[in-house]
């Protein structure tokens, strides 16, 4: 009977939907840590990135998209705006490329989306202008219109979508400002004049923050960052190496945002994608990649994260994003921190948690770690590693009597209980091996009662 129970609970739980019921628009918390809703309940950012749906798909196709999504655990799209060819209906954004000759048409479409959206509690971020990677795009195009017709376009912009709620708006996109930096001003000034509290950051290159390329002083607009970064190793793809000589981790990245002042919140906004290549250019499964930077992002300072898929066009494949096992396991990382006040969570920046087994900073074995002020919780999230079952010391500041470790599985978003071992003010435990995908990444939750 109780193994009956145990199957119909877990089965409820596999196909039942989060409670998407934030109150639009969103605002920044007192902290300027993370991100609250008009009920001031905090906000945890868990993107999908389907770049091209207001492209390439009709508003039926995007509520089936969205409704599987949903179901996934994601509350938050993020997607482009323009496209320098035609959507789905066969219109196209602007006559001759023109930012101040709009065509109403292609721009209601893409409203239609953002309200389906609003509608099913999903938060959209809108890339205006798509600047791209390595060429082409809408790189020259914003040149020839020239600052002053980019803030007429942003004035647009802030006309046609003030009533959409769940929105925010990303400039950029993939690329460094560079020669187009003032052209980005624009467009965000020209936002503000009719939604002067519109949540705005800037999409840079990978290794850059928004606040790496755009300065608080000149750009006040500016109130949420965005972290973009791979993993050391990944050299196939367009990169700025700014100074690291690789690629940083996710961790190491938002480490150093974490300190900046003045305090945004941040989250990361892109890295790598389920089901694209791997650093020698194979095909590969990373969803113990996509899961680490998951994690990784959140217990170190920012207050949420990405997804990436293989599906970002939105080509005619798009229904098989359904079949995504890294997809489907975004659930769990939404329920483990929405169980917590994760936004209360401090990364321990300065190591002083984990004495021994932590890895190695800079690699992809290295343990993240985050604790409440009090330290009544700590959460560590152990990656990948050859250890097949990973020893941990962690100093537990004011350690009371009563004690109690959790294994968090983040394959299954099952919990187990785990053998602890008290020292005078710290612990030593032992992970659980094989987490069922054969990784053995796992994420451990103490609690110090």
């Amino acid at each position: 009977m109780n193994k009956f129970i145990f199957l119909v609970a877990s089965l409820f739980y596999q196909y039942s939907t989060f409670c998407q019921c934030p109150v639009f628009p969103l605002q920044i918390s007192e902290s300027g840590r993370y991100l609250i809703d008009s009920n001031r309940k905090p906000f945890f950012y868990q993107a999908d990135t389907p770049w091209l749906i207001f492209v390439n798909l009709r508003e039926n196709e995007m509520e089936e998209l969205m409704d599987i999504r949903i179901r996934q655990g994601f509350n938050v799209i993020q997607t482009m705006a323009l496209t320098t060819d035609t959507n789905v209906n066969g219109d196209k954004p602007f006559k001759d490329n023109d930012f101040t000759k709009p065509n109403l048409s292609y721009f209601e479409h893409i409203k239609k989306g953002i309200q389906l959206a609003e509608r099913k509690g999903l938060l959209v971020g809108l890339a205006v202008a798509w600047k791209g990677c390595c060429g082409g795009d809408w790189n020259e195009i914003i040149l020839q219109n020239g600052t002053a017709k980019c803030r007429e376009y942003g004035r647009f912009l802030g006309r046609y979508f003030a009533d959409c709620k769940n929105l925010f708006w990303i400039q950029g996109g993939d690329n460094d400002p560079g020669a187009h930096t003032d052209h980005y001003r624009e467009i965000a000034l020209g936002i503000n004049e009719y939604i002067p509290s519109a949540l705005q950051t800037y999409h840079a290159s990978s290794g850059h923050s928004s606040t790496d390329v755009m300065n608080y002083l000149d750009h006040k607009w500016l109130n949420f960052s965005w972290t973009y970064t791979y993993y050391r190793k990944k050299h196939n793809v367009w990169i700025y190496l700014c100074g690291w000589g690789e690629l940083p981790e996710v961790y190491e990245m938002n480490h150093i945002e974490y300190r900046k002042y003045p305090v945004k919140p941040f989250v990361l906004g892109e890295s790598q994608y389920e089901g694209e290549d791997s650093a020698s250019c194979k095909p590969f499964t990373p969803t113990e990649i996509v899961r680490r930077q998951a994690y990784w992002s959140v217990l170190s300072g920012s207050c949420g994260h990405a997804y990436g898929s293989w599906c970002w066009m939105v080509n005619k494949n798009w229904r098989n994003v359904a079949n995504d096992k890294g997809a489907w396991q975004m659930r769990h990382v939404r329920k483990f921190f929405e169980a917590l006040p994760w936004y209360e969570l401090v990364p321990d920046i300065d190591r002083k948690l984990i004495i021994e087994g932590a890895g190695t900073y800079g690699n992809t074995d290295y343990a993240t770690a985050a604790y409440l002020p009090d330290f009544s919780k700590i959460v560590i999230y152990l990656p990948p590693s050859g250890i097949e079952k990973r020893s941990l010391t962690v100093n537990i500041p004011g350690m009371k009597r009563k004690i109690k470790a959790q294994w968090y599985n983040p394959v299954s978003g099952t919990y187990t209980m785990a053998d602890i071992k008290k020292q005078k003010e710290s612990v030593m435990v032992t992970s659980q091996g094989d987490n069922g995908e054969g990784s053995n990444d796992w994420v451990l939750l103490i609690e110090n009662e």
